[in-house]
């Protein structure tokens, strides 16, 4: 049996509270791995922090790990178990720190864990690669799809750079490539794919922004009856 990957120190986490999986308004939070062992996992203060009230919530912690010539998620169910206010990263440095118990073994997750929603076309939410606008199928704060032309090739792993326009903003959005397929149809999709891209950002504001836009466009397609 192979041995399932384990988050090291210094792995960057995805954290999300298990009821809001999948929920608008969801908190999504970002920590570092400090250390880990068979049962706990120590990890930095999220961002955006987390009190004591928190503790005893389950989460899904994520975490990106090289399989072979992929870059593959992983994820596991825990408890947020303890929050640490002096934990020694060293013999003179002190911080924050998180414990949470790991309820299972990490196994392959699907990174489009946060809630997801197809924005219109002709809106205030917009995805440029090469100065090309794409037709976008659907996005959320962990990543989006859409639509491309076969004659530029995307390969899963890849690393790529878009512009992500928020009304009149304008991000610089890094991403992996996850997914890449053609379209069942024929004729007039033959010469199109399917794009999944997973975002890799720390950009507070953006993630804002983008949380608002997507929020609107629910809001308005509800209100349509639409979703």
């Amino acid at each position: 049996m192979k041995q399932k990957p384990e988050p090291k120190p210094g792995t960057p986490l995805d954290i999300v509270f298990e009821s809001e999986l999948n929920q608008p308004g969801a908190h999504y939070l970002k920590a570092t791995v400090y250390d880990c062992d068979d049962g706990i996992l120590i990890t930095s203060q999220t961002s955006p922090a987390l009190g004591r009230q928190f503790l005893n919530r389950k989460v899904v912690v994520t975490f990106l790990t090289r399989k072979g010539s992929r870059t593959v998620r992983f994820g596991f169910a825990g408890l947020l178990y303890e929050l640490v206010l002096d934990y020694a990263m060293s013999s003179n440095k002190k911080a924050e720190a998180l414990l949470i118990k790991k309820l299972h073994r990490p196994e392959p997750m699907d990174f489009r864990m946060y809630f997801r929603i197809t924005p219109p076309y002709e809106g205030d939410l917009s995805l440029f690669q090469d100065e090309k606008k794409v037709g976008l199928m659907d996005i959320s704060l962990g990543g989006v799809k859409f639509i491309y032309p076969l004659n530029h090739a995307f390969l899963p792993g890849q690393a790529v750079k878009f512009k992500l326009l928020i009304g009149d903003e304008v991000f610089d959005v890094d991403g992996i490539v996850r997914q890449v397929r053609r379209p069942d149809t024929a004729a007039s999709g033959a010469r199109m794919q399917h794009v999944s891209i997973e975002f890799r950002h720390y950009d507070k504001k953006m993630e804002a922004s983008l949380g608002r836009a997507i929020m609107a466009i629910e809001r308005s397609l509800l209100t349509k009856g639409t979703m």
